[in-house]
């Protein structure tokens, strides 16, 4: 399996809950026969040049493993879509490994380690203790 690297241009005209839906179809289409590594929801941008009288369009990048193969179903599969725009499938040429890893790391949420507030605390109560033991010797 490659990696290829999907960027659609959706029409601005739906609302926000429509183009994640949308969003949602074309991950489902990919994952049917391949691997999403990454989704990148660029946002509204404005476009270098008119397309179908629209200045405005709603970026998605995705970054997917399947086997070559599929491009030319996925294609086809895109065009039919009419809220598409454009689209553009590429092979991927950054490293795959470090964009998974990359992933992982973001999923992952960061754990406190509550050990070293109960030190804190304690060295604050010795100090305390410390102090108020010389106050009551002078």
């Amino acid at each position: 399996m490659k990696p290829y690297e999907l960027m659609l241009i959706i029409t601005p005209d739906h609302e926000e809950n429509e183009a994640d839906a949308l969003i949602e179809n074309v991950k489902g289409i990919i994952e049917s026969n391949g691997n999403i590594i990454n989704i990148d929801v660029w946002g509204k941008r404005r476009l270098a040049y008119p397309i179908r009288k629209r200045s405005e369009g709603y970026y998605v990048v995705y970054v997917f493993e399947c086997d070559p193969s599929f491009v030319a179903q996925l294609n086809q599969a895109l065009r039919v879509i009419e809220a598409i725009l454009r689209h553009m499938i590429v092979l991927y040429e950054d490293d795959v490994e470090k964009l998974k890893t990359a992933q992982t790391e973001e999923e992952t949420p960061e754990v406190k380690d509550d050990d070293t507030t109960e030190d804190t605390t304690e060295t604050v109560e010795d100090s305390t203790e410390t102090d108020v033991t010389a106050a009551e010797s002078e």
